[in-house]
């Protein structure tokens, strides 16, 4: 792992019932890095992204994580070490549909120790930096999918995360929103300085990632310059 490397995967695999979804794969991403992992539906990718953002454990191989090995981990740390740097956000929004978008950005803190004062500022800060300092108090159902995409966001930026990792994150949305959600994105990786992993099918959202890995079959590999000049 180079110095710079917050993740690293060394000869990962995982299988279940006993066939290999993800064959052998090493890759490290770096502080600030922007990468988008690309392949057909039922390739490996979400498995991938399991791996990395630590939702699962490898069948073999080991994943560190800002140098620390995750298999020396306890549940409790690993959980920990989502709930406070690590950051997702999926196709579907997964809010919580009986309170306000305010609230389901402070479900993002809700296992750190700060004040509820300090947590509902910071639930604020994330989503007037989304847009949305107008939409506070408004439930779910009050708002556009691209509205109830941003309050994911916000969930994810709360925390202050090393990396983000997005599942699809326009798969739900018409292509103008989705645009304006990946440049929310963008925005947000380079105020925060985190790192940004994006799971498409899309090679025009691909195109404008200076990193892009493929996956097929389970196997990972690098593309180079493959989608360059494509316009998003």
């Amino acid at each position: 792992m180079t110095d710079d490397a917050l993740l690293a995967l060394d000869h990962v695999t995982k299988a279940f019932a006993g066939q290999e979804i993800l064959h052998p794969t090493t890759l490290s991403i770096a502080r600030g890095e922007r990468v988008a992992i690309v392949g057909p539906s039922g390739s490996g990718k979400s498995t991938l992204l399991s791996l990395l953002g630590t939702l699962d454990m490898p069948t073999s191989g080991s994943v560190c994580y800002d140098g620390d090995d995750i298999a020396a981990m306890s549940e409790r740390q690993r959980s920990a070490l989502r709930s406070t740097r690590i950051g997702f956000i999926f196709q579907q929004f997964h809010l919580i549909a009986t309170v306000s978008a305010l609230d389901n950005v402070m479900t993002g803190l809700q296992y750190t120790a700060l004040p509820r004062s300090t947590r509902r500022d910071r639930a604020i800060n994330a989503l007037t930096q989304v847009g949305l300092d107008h939409r506070l108090h408004h439930r779910p159902s009050q708002l556009s999918g691209g509205e109830q995409q941003r309050v994911a966001i916000a969930r994810a930026l709360v925390k202050h995360p090393d990396i983000m990792f997005a599942d699809e994150p326009t798969g739900a949305l018409d292509s103008d929103t989705g645009r304006t959600i990946m440049d929310l994105l963008f925005a947000a990786s380079d105020n925060g300085g985190a790192s940004l992993v994006v799971v498409t099918h899309d090679m025009h959202i691909a195109a404008r990632f200076p990193r892009q890995l493929h996956i097929h079959d389970g196997i990972v590999s690098e593309v180079v310059d493959q989608y360059q000049g494509i316009q998003s």
